[in-house]
């Protein structure tokens, strides 16, 4: 069996001392090098990645199809099926899991609901289903597919929010006041049915000023179906209200410490085959901010009620502030370049950050560099559990999000710490009713009676104001043991363990992520041969330079000691080096290593070409455009897919080669030529290369 080309794992038996290579026993082969499928295949390989399908066992515990909400569900929950409710979320979502809701209550009250697929009413404890689930732990996303925590059937079909079906909730009501200020919240499980399901495309088109008709300015109808007999006006002015009301909770969260650093990220363009053609940089949109302020708000409300109810068990989620360290280099490294930043809490340095940012509108780049570096200094957010910094209530806090307390309730179907959450918020609401029945049932009547007339003053344990006394009085405990029994909320001990393993995985997760995004801009570039992008100078040094590519939001590094035909002179007193071509190139240069570059691999040179500041005739054009071919065609060595000139030369965007000599600092603006490097001879990496013109070069290929 030949594995030339192929990739695969292995693990090393033995190594020989007087060996140059181990003998290794090869367990996986995925397939050839410079495949998409081997390479993602390989990257959950690496990752641990549960891609395999659920076991029998597990889904034995599905229910049976078809189904439909049990009876008895009716009189445990709120109906809320003639409620207006709508789901927001990208086109392609399938795992509908949150939705929302908002009602004029009076001129001064407005309700606006949070309403997430209630899992937990599937997904039992101690069970199969709950066991892969834990293990599992958490969705993964690649660029073109996802593994699932949980079986189709349910994140798809059963449990998600599809619009004009009924479904099985848990709900968080909030009133605002005209200052929107929050005065009474409602929680608990419920039964909706959504009227439509909403893109963020369709509700940013409602925030921009939609006809209340849901016909677009230019005449087209761009919504999909409504059900319960709605109408669009209706709906959109539901999105327009949200819209204001999370403004003012966005305005307030950073007015009272919420910090938030956006890093560009990159999202593909994919033909009909799956293959990556072009890329673009993502950018949060209104829409976005809608759903994120209420996911975020329903998130802390039930952090909250649980950590309350459960002060030794509850699953939390905290973000520990920065490195100091880190984030003394990054107040440095602002000062040297006149950058003025204040780092003394998240709020002052959201604030400096959002300045800085209006500042350097004009510098897309510079901006994109600065907010690289702010995460730098940046903690992972972990699971933990309350008990385990018991009477340490500070190391509760999410310091990014400037939280006492913070969790994660409103993606079950993606996580399984929000499963845990919501049995535990269950247990809190179960606690509750016992304590109201038991009041019911006790000798002060009055107390009881006074209960039944005004009902949310019998929220001790969920509402507004935790009631500690009543908490924390015999017949309290006694309410909270028995339902957390019944839920099985676990213990301090095995919630540690959860949390970790929860942490664990999410990690992979987000490897899986960053690595199935490289994979896909790897093959895109592939497919291009090259892009050319703007860059700037991150690091410069003798032997390298670090750099920031503007066109797909990475860091790079471009090797140029020893590089055969390149003069370099580094000017240490300043951090500047200065690059040339040298006019007669001699032998190779050897480095110490006994290798050597080129100057294909240090950059892509041209040689110059027409600029327009004399006009020429179509022959001359031509010919200018000929000699351009030929050049292009010899850095890319004739190979089958050559780069359109015409193309080239009526592109809107213009990347300009820098011209040789070339001088660069710390910042300096330089373009590049990016393209894809490996693949079946070797590990695959994005490469970038200097994008120069210099009339001194010579072709390598005649």
């Amino acid at each position: 069996l030949s594995l030339r080309h192929e990739l695969v794992a292995g693990k090393v038996a033995h190594w020989e001392v007087d060996s140059v290579a181990p003998v290794a026993i090869i367990s996986h082969v995925f397939g050839k090098g410079g495949e998409l499928k081997a390479q993602a295949a390989a990257i959950l390989f690496e990752h641990a990645i549960h891609s395999s399908e659920f076991p029998l066992d597990a889904l034995a515990c599905l229910p049976k199809m078809p189904w439909v909400i049990p009876a008895e569900e009716f009189s445990k929950r709120r109906d809320l099926r003639d409620c207006r409710i709508f789901t927001i979320d990208p086109p392609a979502a399938r795992d509908l899991d949150d939705a929302l809701s908002i009602e004029f209550l009076s001129n001064d009250i407005v309700r606006v609901g949070v309403h997430i697929a209630d899992v937990s009413f599937f997904v039992h404890p101690d069970t199969a289903l709950d066991r892969e689930a834990q293990v599992r732990s958490t969705s993964v996303y690649l660029t073109q597919c996802m593994m699932p925590m949980l079986p189709l059937l349910l994140c798809e079909e059963i449990c998600s929010l599809n619009p004009g079906v009924d479904r099985l909730a848990f709900s968080i009501f909030w009133d605002f006041d005209t200052s929107g200020k929050i005065i009474d919240h409602w929680m608990g499980r419920t039964i909706i049915r959504c009227c439509c399901k909403l893109t963020y495309q369709h509700a940013q088109e409602m925030v921009d000023g939609m006809g209340r008709d849901g016909i677009h300015s230019g005449g087209e109808a761009l919504l999909p179906e409504l059900h319960g007999g709605f109408k669009w006006n209706e709906v959109i002015d539901d999105v327009k209200a949200l819209h204001e009301i999370a403004q003012k909770r966005r305005e307030c969260r950073f007015k009272t410490g919420a910090l938030r650093l956006e890093c560009s990220k990159i999202v593909f363009a994919m033909d009909e085959d799956g293959i990556p053609y072009d890329i673009m940089l993502s950018k949060q949109v209104d829409s976005n901010i809608l759903v994120e302020e209420f996911m975020l708000l329903a998130n802390m409300t039930a952090a909250k009620v649980i950590s309350s109810a459960f002060p030794d068990c509850a699953l939390l989620r905290r973000h520990p502030g920065p490195s100091m360290r880190k984030l003394k280099e990054f107040e440095d490294f602002c000062y040297k370049n006149g950058f003025e930043v204040d780092v003394s809490s998240s709020g002052a340095l959201h604030e400096s950050l959002r300045k800085l940012g209006e500042e350097l509108k004009d510098d897309s780049s510079l901006c994109s560099i600065l907010m690289l570096y702010a995460t730098k200094p940046m903690q992972l957010a972990k699971y933990f559990c309350t008990g385990q910094f018991k009477d340490r209530e500070d190391d509760w806090a999410h310091y990014s999000l400037a939280a006492s307390s913070y969790t994660h309730f409103t993606s079950p179907m993606r996580r399984y710490a929000d499963i845990v959450v919501h049995r535990t918020l269950a247990a809190a609401i179960e606690a509750e009713e016992i304590l109201f029945e038991s009041c019911l049932h006790s000798k002060d009547r009055s107390k009881s009676a006074s209960h039944t007339e005004n009902q949310h003053k019998t929220r001790w344990l969920t509402g507004l104001t935790f009631d500690k006394e009543t908490a924390h009085s015999p017949g309290g405990k006694m309410a909270l043991a028995i339902a957390a029994s019944k839920h099985k909320v676990p213990g301090c001990k095995e919630l540690n363990v959860v949390a970790e393993h929860c942490n664990e995985r999410r990690l992979a997760s987000r490897n899986v992520m960053d690595a199935s995004d490289k994979l896909y801009l790897w093959a895109m570039l592939k497919r291009k041969q090259q892009v050319l992008s703007d860059a700037r100078v991150l690091a410069v040094g003798p032997k390298f330079l670090s750099l920031y590519i503007s066109g797909i939001a990475m860091e790079r590094r471009i090797y140029y000691d020893d590089t055969e035909g390149l003069q370099i002179e580094w000017l240490e007193a300043t951090g500047t080096v200065v690059l040339d071509l040298v006019s007669q190139v001699g032998k190779s240069k050897k480095s110490r290593y006994g290798k050597h570059r080129t100057i294909d691999d240090v950059a892509f040179v041209v040689k110059p070409a027409y600029d327009g500041s004399v006009k020429l005739d179509s022959e001359s054009i031509a010919d200018v455009c000929h000699k351009m071919q030929e050049s292009f065609d010899a850095m890319f060595k004739m190979t089958d897919k050559t780069v359109d000139i015409d193309e080239e030369l009526n592109s809107d965007r213009k990347v300009v080669p820098a011209v040789l000599p070339l001088t660069l600092r710390f910042l300096s603006p330089v373009t590049v030529s990016v393209y894809a490097f490996g693949g079946e001879n070797g590990p695959l990496d994005i490469a970038v290369r200097l994008y120069l013109s210099s009339y001194l070069y010579q072709s390598p290929v005649s």
